[in-house]
């Protein structure tokens, strides 16, 4: 019988030569990934998947839209909400549809309970508006929508901070009297009108305030990140991509 300790060292050796990590990686992340979802599959630790007040939020999430499989960008999500929970202003939807994301920041920073502080909900609560729709953005859309705007407002009615918003981006977002934002998620799946949300509300973001673009670094989204790199690149501020295939970017 081998010893640990000799299992070890022969692992370690074999790893040592040319190539055999990156196999070694390989066959794991093909035969036993930690996590394999939303385009992402990782060999790395996930266990904020098994964290109570995760799974909380999560439940929250699935009874607004269940199956959407979105665990780690609801992670991201999620954690640049708590933070932005430490600054002062409001919360900001761009890009809501039945409210999945939002029900798990809802649930996951209580944000029932925060006083002086909404959450606005932007969105069309109908999907696209084709004549805003660039012909480079279209050949991404495949997605069809319903008009879930009822739906919505009656899922959310209970909360007296959340604001729901039905209209045109960025054509709606002056409609409401918004003077500080401390988070601003964008998620519309439209370069062109995404962009003119950064903009509208980069003067009202709080210092360390949190954008979180959803689609930034999908493919087949990329006028949607190159107008986002262009919006960051003026401001003097640079976009974090993340293997989510979302971007984060921080008011500084």
């Amino acid at each position: 019988m081998i010893r640990n300790g000799v299992l070890i060292e022969l692992r370690h050796a074999v790893k040592r030569l040319r190539g055999a990590r990156a196999l070694h990686y390989s066959l794991r992340l093909l035969f036993r990934p930690t996590f394999s979802e939303d385009g992402l599959r990782t060999i790395h630790n996930a266990d904020f998947t098994r964290d109570p007040a995760f799974l909380a939020a999560y439940k929250a999430a699935e009874g607004r839209q269940p199956g959407t499989d979105m665990r780690w960008r609801m992670h991201v999500t999620l954690w640049a909400a708590q933070q932005a929970m430490r600054l002062p202003g409001d919360f900001v939807e761009c890009g809501v549809n039945r409210g999945y994301l939002a029900a798990s920041i809802i649930q996951y920073v209580k944000f029932a309970e925060c006083h002086g502080r909404n959450f606005y909900l932007f969105d069309t609560f109908h999907g696209l508006v084709w004549d805003r729709v660039s012909e480079r953005d279209k050949a991404a859309h495949f997605n069809e929508y319903q008009d879930v705007y009822q739906e919505v407002v009656e899922a959310f009615a209970s909360f007296n901070n959340v604001i729901v918003v039905r209209g045109v981006v960025p054509d709606s977002l002056s409609t409401m009297k918004i003077e500080r934002v401390a988070y601003l998620s964008i998620d519309m799946n439209c370069a062109e009108p995404e962009r003119d949300a950064m903009e509208y509300f980069w003067p009202k973001m709080t210092p360390g305030g949190l954008i979180v673009i959803d689609d930034y670094g999908f493919s087949g989204h990329e006028y949607q990140k190159e107008l986002a790199d262009q919006f960051a690149a003026k401001r003097g501020v640079q976009i974090l991509s993340l293997p989510t295939g979302q971007g984060l970017i921080q008011k500084v």
